[in-house]
């Protein structure tokens, strides 16, 4: 379960968030900074400290699609 969990579900989580962030907020950074936050307490709380690196992916991920939409909005 925890691999469907850490593989499927939230990157999409991660996506979804992103997409309905830059249209709520107008700014690119403030879903990438909320999922760092979300995640790293989460790596402190209810899993490991190896779940860290994949903190680092979704952020990665987060700020990625976050700037595509923002230039994708901006045209």
């Amino acid at each position: 379960m925890e691999f469907l969990l850490v593989l499927f579900i939230c990157p999409i989580i991660v996506i979804v968030a992103s997409i309905i962030g830059i249209f709520l907020f107008k700014k690119w950074f403030v879903i990438p900074l909320l999922t760092f936050i979300v995640f790293t307490i989460l790596t402190f709380t209810i899993f490991n400290e190896s779940f860290f690196i994949w903190v680092v992916v979704y952020t990665i991920l987060s700020i990625i699609v976050s700037l595509m939409m923002k230039f994708i909005w901006t045209l």
